[in-house]
């Protein structure tokens, strides 16, 4: 696990932070690629790891009331996915899986979570440029029903 301080001063969550607050985060993450059709992560799940989004696509489905899955979102390069991991709890609330090649920061959350005890700023600031991004998220797709309907 580690990854190259370059590596996470690209994501603009971590833009904010000190130099000894971005080698923290390195520290306890790792830079991985996936193929397309590769899922990341399935609803119900218990989860382990939070994902930024490097570059690519992961398409976001939910289960339907017949248990299928329903595509409902697309979320792009330089974005963050699997916040269940950060909320009790700690269970994926959606199924995510790769539309093209992917390149994710994978933080391990149990390691995450132990860094915010020691560093409480880091995690005051990704939490708010996560709620930030999910607020923008959900009116996008407010948007996106609204003008279905």
């Amino acid at each position: 696990m580690a990854v190259d301080l370059e590596v996470v001063q690209k994501i603009p969550c971590f833009h904010n932070l000190s130099v000894e607050q971005l080698q923290a985060i390195a520290s306890i993450s790792n830079s991985i690629c996936y193929s397309p059709g590769f899922t990341l992560f399935k609803e119900g799940e218990k989860a382990k790891n939070l994902y930024f989004l490097i570059e690519g696509n992961v398409e976001v489905f939910y289960k339907s009331p017949e248990e299928n899955l329903q595509s409902v979102d697309i979320v792009s390069s330089k974005e963050v996915v699997g916040c269940s991991a950060m909320v009790p709890p700690y269970i994926y609330t959606a199924t995510e899986k790769c539309l093209s090649e992917v390149e994710v920061l994978e933080i391990d959350i149990e390691a995450y979570r132990d860094l915010i005890e020691d560093d409480p700023q880091i995690g005051m600031k990704l939490q708010q440029h996560i709620i930030k991004t999910l607020n923008d998220r959900i009116l996008q797709l407010r948007h996106r029903l609204i003008k279905m309907s």
